[in-house]
């Protein structure tokens, strides 16, 4: 609990350096140099707003899909083991069952010998 605390609150601080030089540079307009070359005539000029915006939605989307890949494959281990526990407690109580059971007929069985035992002599 203590290390997703600590986790949200880096990735705020992060987000919000991010929003501070995307509204930064969206406001002085900078182009800081990103170029985008079609071909041997044409280019265009990105601003720095643009790329960190993009740059941001795609690691943004990318995290997301990855973490549903990972949420997925979690939840399949997660009900694997519950299903793997779950016989293996069903197994059990049928082993206290049985050794209940066998109990009870030693049990009977010794009572059976007494009463044997006394009606010999």
């Amino acid at each position: 609990m203590k290390n997703k605390f600590i986790l949200m609150t880096v990735e705020s601080v992060f987000f919000c350096i991010l929003l501070y030089f995307l509204i930064a540079n969206y406001a002085s307009k900078t182009t800081a140099g990103f170029t985008v070359t079609f071909d041997s005539t044409g280019y265009m000029v990105v601003s720095t707003f643009a790329v960190i915006l993009v740059s941001y939605l795609v690691g943004s989307f990318s995290g997301f899909v990855y973490s549903l890949v990972l949420g997925q494959r979690y939840k399949d281990q997660i009900e694997f083991y519950a299903r793997k526990t779950e016989k293996l407690s069903v197994q059990n109580e049928i082993d206290t069952d049985n050794k209940e059971a066998l109990q009870r007929k030693i049990a009977s069985l010794e009572i059976a010998l007494e009463n044997a035992l006394k009606n010999k002599n």
